[in-house]
């Protein structure tokens, strides 16, 4: 994906003879925001690009080479392969190195059947200048994909002699299992119609969407249909779409065959490093969603937008010559090898630059890129009752990665837009980067996290759901977090992360292998704990847990790496008490912001870092907390517990009151006890339990609640402004 486009303010003088968008409140047709539930089911992802659905599970292409499988029965997610790649990273011979690595993937329709997963990826090029991205396919196999199965479908040559972008790499397949694969225009950046040489050029795979039929034997053959005929003269029969420039994301309507993507547009008034182009004669620098019926030439380099020309330029002359005709466009330049006179420039579904659109006020302003998303079915055959509403029924779903919303595009019968409108307007997504649907008509936005290419940039998968609860369940966070409670600042806990320890290991409770609970449990009475153990990791071993796990040898890992790992896991911090793991319901909302992984942080035995509120704690602002916790069974009580944080400069004070009420049939309750503690709202930092002590009383049902301060104090900066109230554990009886 192309580099996002800085926003240039802009005045627009003249206004389009097209119908402006029609509007309508989100309130008047769609549920309200509050019956949907946002649920967080994968998080620590790297750089991803691409996810593909079926069944129960989702596959997830990252960019530097891991293929990873979210399991969503169980919540599980594990590598299935790592490909070697060439990937987007700064470059030893230019600035960074082409937009490559891990782009696309796709499921076959047959999947049950077949097993094949379509994997878009760029091979290893070294310091070469010509590089190829490859579409393989390969046999999932007992939880992995295996190399020794791929199948190279198609070579898609590209050069990396300067500073290239836009490789693109989208896959989808259509309702007649013809698979559908994007590729950007391969652009020097600073070279004026250079995409000329690619985009608009029919004897080059790039800057276009292609269209094969995989066979069942291998390789592939060309559908009917396609932009140009096998046989034809300098152009290649695989192109579909032509006069792409970076075609970021595409999707397939099951039901029309239509085929939808993002575009992703070039800075306003953009010329390269040209010097000679008068502004006035440059039209903005649009992103465009569009919709493709058949085969077709969608204009870039020489249209953009609403058909908007682009000046011919004589590059020996220095000079503009003129502009091209989206009726009859030319390609003259004399880089080009493919047809001369080609098809009629075909106007995008919805395109908008940096200022406001006039013409689809909604999408915003200020920096664009483009997000293709699905066409939503309501299917009440579905199973399950969680899937979007009929309400969306015929819908277009888009995204903008730099903008951060999901928005919806009623199509009429004639699959013409009828409106735009917000999707859950009252939160925004990550720069989301792939939008699919399940098959039970659950939404599923995967998010990009911290922009760049840097690994480990804090990509996660969310699911959207319907749910008529009056919002009591909000944002939750599902996924498995397999390093909580260890520390987050240990340089082994990095080594447990990067080496994919969490495919066998997690907190709490056996996976493949022994918790980090029972490893530390095990292990530290032992004096000192780290020697056997450092053994066992590098060399491997059987029979320690049973003969069911069997752990493989690690001897890349040095010694001084593996001491890391033990410390980190001997770092581990879960406190015991008898609510631990057990039944809890949230009667108050935390904030959106702050919601950790929900209701489950009250209970799970982990405090926070209270110099990191995004993860372990519930935060609520000027609201109090309440919560009833079920303890399964009547259990004797003597001590209850609420772990706070105070964080004076952020506006987070400790509760002024404790209160409990307890209750054995979870519907009469008593009041057994009101505390307060004695910490100075002045004290700038501190981690504090507000403990409840009494005579030992028999219940089942326990009420906690705790009273915000309400509003920051005169003295404070952000005075008059809400109080924050952050918690992090309930603890009922203890262990010191």
């Amino acid at each position: 994906m192309r580099m996002l486009r800085l926003f240039n303010a802009v005045i627009l003088t003249g206004q389009l003879a097209l119908a402006v968008e029609p509007q309508r409140t989100q309130e008047a047709k769609f549920p309200p925001a509050k019956d949907f539930s946002i649920e967080t089911v994968a998080i620590d992802l790297s750089n991803p690009m691409e996810m593909a659905l079926t069944g129960q599970l989702v596959f997830i292409a990252e960019l530097h080479g891991k293929i990873k499988v979210l399991d969503l029965e169980t919540g599980r997610i594990h590598v299935a392969a790592h490909l070697e790649t060439d990937y987007r990273k700064q470059g030893p011979r230019w600035s960074w190195d082409v937009e490559s690595g891990v782009l696309g993937i796709a499921v076959d329709p047959h999947f049950k059947k077949n097993q094949w997963v379509y994997v878009f990826y760029t091979e290893p090029g070294g310091e070469s200048i010509i590089h190829d991205h490859l579409v393989s396919r390969f046999r999932y196999e007992k939880g992995m994909l295996r190399k020794d199965t791929e199948q190279i479908l198609l070579r898609i040559p590209a050069l990396r002699d300067q500073d290239r972008i836009h490789e693109s790499g989208s896959l989808a397949f259509d309702p007649d299992g013809n698979l559908l694969i994007s590729s950007g225009d391969n652009q020097l950046h600073t070279r004026y119609l250079y995409s000329a040489r690619t985009s608009a050029d029919s004897s080059v795979l790039n800057g276009k969407i292609l269209r094969i039929k995989p066979k069942e034997e291998g390789g592939y053959t060309i559908p009917a249909g396609n932009l140009f005929a096998r046989g034809v003269a300098r152009a290649r029969p695989e192109i579909y779409v032509m006069g792409c420039r970076n075609p970021f994301r595409i999707s397939v309507d099951q039901q029309t065959g239509y085929l939808y993507w993002g575009e992703n547009g070039p800075a306003d008034y953009y010329c390269g490093d040209l010097k000679k182009i008068e502004q006035s004669l440059l039209p903005l620098g649009y992103d465009e969603f569009n919709q493709a019926r058949k085969a077709g030439f969608f204009g870039w380099p020489f249209f953009i937008g609403p058909n908007e020309c682009y000046p011919s330029y004589d590059f020996h002359q220095q000079v503009v010559t003129g502009k091209y005709d989206p009726e009859q466009p030319i390609n003259d330049l004399e880089e080009n090898k493919g047809v001369r006179e080609l098809p009629t420039a075909q106007k995008p579904f919805i395109w908008y630059s940096h200022p406001q659109s006039s013409l689809f006020p909604s999408l915003g302003s200020g920096g664009a890129s483009a997000i293709g998303g699905p066409v939503y079915y309501y299917n009440q055959k579905a199973e399950g009752d969680q899937a979007l509403p009929p309400a969306f029924d015929h819908h277009l779903f888009i995204a903008d990665y730099a903008r951060g919303w999901v928005k919806v595009v009623e199509l009429d019968e004639n699959e013409k837009m009828v409106s735009i409108e917000p999707f859950l307007s009252q939160g925004s997504f990550k720069n989301p980067i792939n939008l699919k649907f399940s098959d039970s008509g659950e939404l599923f936005i995967l998010q990009y996290g911290n922009g760049g290419w840097a690994p480990n940039n804090g990509g996660s998968l969310v699911r959207v759901r319907y749910e008529i609860d009056g919002g009591l369940r909000g944002p939750r966070v599902l996924a498995a977090r397999p390093f909580r409670g260890l520390d987050s600042h240990h340089a082994g806990t990095r080594l447990l992360k990067e080496n994919h320890c969490a495919s066998c290991h997690q907190s709490e409770g056996v996976l493949v292998g022994p918790s980090w609970e029972m490893i530390q449990k095990k292990y530290s009475h032992q004096e000192p704990p780290r020697d056997s153990l450092i053994a066992k990791i590098r060399s491997g071993g059987k029979g320690v847990w049973g003969n069911v796990y069997e752990m493989p040898p690690h001897p890349h890992l040095k010694t001084k790496e593996v001491a890391q790992m033990i410390s980190a896991i001997f770092s581990l911090k879960l406190i015991e008490h008898a609510a631990r793991g057990k039944k809890v319901h949230l009667e108050t909302l935390p904030s959106s912001q702050y919601f950790g992984a929900g209701a489950s942080e009250l209970v799970d035995g982990i405090c926070g870092d209270e110099t990191d509120l995004h993860h372990d704690w519930l935060g609520f602002e000027g609201a109090d907390f309440s919560a009833l916790i079920d303890l399964g069974k009547t259990t004797a009580i003597q001590r209850i517990t609420l772990s706070c944080g105070q964080m004076v400069s952020a506006g987070v004070f400790l509760p002024t009151e404790l209160r409990v009420e307890a209750s054995s049939d979870g519907l009469h309750f008593q009041e057994v006890a009101r505390v307060s503690h004695d910490v100075s709202q002045r004290e700038a930092r501190c981690k504090k339990g507000v403990s409840a002590f009494f005579e030992t009383l028999d219940a089942r049902y326990l009420r906690v609640k705790a009273k915000n301060l309400g509003v920051i104090p005169s003295w404070h900066q952000a005075k008059g402004r809400k109080a924050w109230l952050f918690v992090d554990e309930v603890m009922i009886n203890e262990s010191d």
